[in-house]
């Protein structure tokens, strides 16, 4: 039994869903209002349209919003949108492309861009972007909540509890930059959130279905596979193997140019190898050593990275989670819910962790409501005198 597989038993479509609101940099409005809300429809020249429905208490919150968006982060979201602007042309030059989708599939690497550096971009801030380039970050933004969301929709698909899983998403969007706030299609999301949450409450055991296309959680559901937008994630395991083996020759040609030698181990006298660039599925990858690319001693060294890796991050998302077992059950099933398949064949992790932590979480909420239940009936008795 590994390390790793110890720990594990005492613990015991890449869619631009619901971000993608606005396409075009021309766009003519018409609205027509109807009741309690205005139904404002954006065409452009070749493009299909776009519908946001706003209450009137949205469009409130929205106009506060631009308000101050323009006095306070309207230069910080221009600036962000210039900084993107650049950005996107360097990548290009880079990369030898000439948009950010190439067959439908976002080409450039975004990870090293901020939430609100998305925003911008999605939002088309200062008519500087593409549709393509719009659709590319709506995407990444799509994906990124879809990341943060993934444990709690286990739960709530375990359990029938959709109400939180609308709460986390509640959440998600009221941590967004004033940035994002300020424009529309945070107004509509979180709007649609709001009602999500409402519908769940209402109705406990199934997803609400508002028709409300602009809810994040609801496109989340929906999607074919939960989209990710991180090159280690996307790559086959043959081109992380190369990239590890060429990071390796590397750091073996600096150590002899020191007049020394890489090791694996601090039983040897040398240069320690540094994982710390490679990132877990890389690991695993080497670990596997399915193509025999790699020394025993590498993978072994690969191995034992991954395995520290692991349980330093089970142990912190274990006992970093307070009392609380929804937030425990949560942080630990993110963590399996990020492994890779590499990881998890390595490790010895299978869907039963999933299941362990989702049964020791309905059992312990169980126990709760029964003492939550039992504390009323002694106030209610209390209040009446009777005891």
């Amino acid at each position: 039994m590994s390390a790793v597989t110890g720990l594990t038993s005492a613990l015991s479509s890449y869619t631009t869903g619901s971000y993608g609101q606005k396409a075009g940099t021309a766009p003519t409005q018409s609205t027509a209002s109807s009741g309690t809300g205005t139904t404002a429809t954006s065409s452009q020249s070749g493009g299909s349209a776009t519908v946001l429905t706003l209450s009137d208490e949205a469009k409130a919150l929205l106009a506060a919003m631009t308000a101050a968006g323009t006095s306070a982060a309207g230069g910080s979201a221009l600036a962000r949108a210039q900084a993107a602007r650049a950005w996107l042309d360097q990548q290009y030059k880079s990369l030898g492309i000439g948009a950010a989708l190439v067959d439908g599939q976002v080409a450039v690497d975004f990870t090293a861009q901020d939430r609100a550096t998305l925003a911008v971009v999605a939002a088309g801030t200062g008519d500087l972007f593409t549709d393509d380039e719009t659709k590319a970050a709506a995407s990444v933004l799509q994906a990124r909540f879809e990341d943060a969301l993934a444990p709690h929709a286990v739960i709530a698909r375990h359990t029938g509890d959709y109400a939180s899983l609308y709460a986390a998403a509640a959440g998600y969007l009221d941590a967004a930059s004033p940035e994002e706030r300020a424009t529309t299609g945070w107004v509509a999301r979180r709007e649609a959130v709001t009602e999500g949450l409402a519908a769940a409450r209402a109705a406990f055991g199934k997803a609400p279905d508002t028709g409300n296309q602009n809810d994040p959680v609801r496109a989340m559901l929906d999607a074919p596979a939960p989209g990710t937008t991180s090159p280690a994630k996307t790559a086959t395991a043959d081109t992380l193997a190369a990239r590890a083996r060429a990071a390796l020759d590397a750091q073996a040609g600096r150590a002899r140019d020191a007049g020394t030698e890489l090791v694996f181990d601090g039983t040897r006298t040398g240069r320690m190898v540094d994982f710390e660039s490679f990132d877990n599925r890389t690991l695993a990858v080497v670990a596997q050593n399915a193509g025999g690319q790699f020394t025993v001693s590498e993978a072994r060294a690969a191995r034992k990275a991954l395995e520290q890796r692991t349980r330093t991050t089970l142990l912190s998302a274990f006992t970093g989670s307070g009392g609380d077992p929804a937030a425990r059950s949560v942080a630990l099933i993110r963590q399996y819910s990020s492994m890779s398949a590499e990881e998890k064949a390595l490790l010895g992790f299978s869907e039963s962790f999933t299941d362990n932590v989702l049964k020791n979480y309905r059992t312990v909420s169980s126990i709760q409501s029964m003492v939550d239940a039992m504390g009323s009936s002694t106030g209610s008795l209390l209040a009446g005198g009777s005891l």
